[in-house]
């Protein structure tokens, strides 16, 4: 039997998630605005 441990759901992204957020977030037409309000939303919860 799994303890409420195992089922509990994350509220957070790791830092790796970031990261690859952030990457994928720096390219296209718009990489700088993509990019700067992905942080903006990250840093501001």
């Amino acid at each position: 039997m799994k303890n409420k441990a195992d089922n509990k759901k994350r509220n957070f992204l790791t830092h790796s998630e970031i990261e690859s957020l952030l990457k994928a977030a720096n390219t296209g037409p718009h990489a700088a605005r993509n990019y700067c309000l992905t942080l903006l939303c990250f840093i501001h919860g």
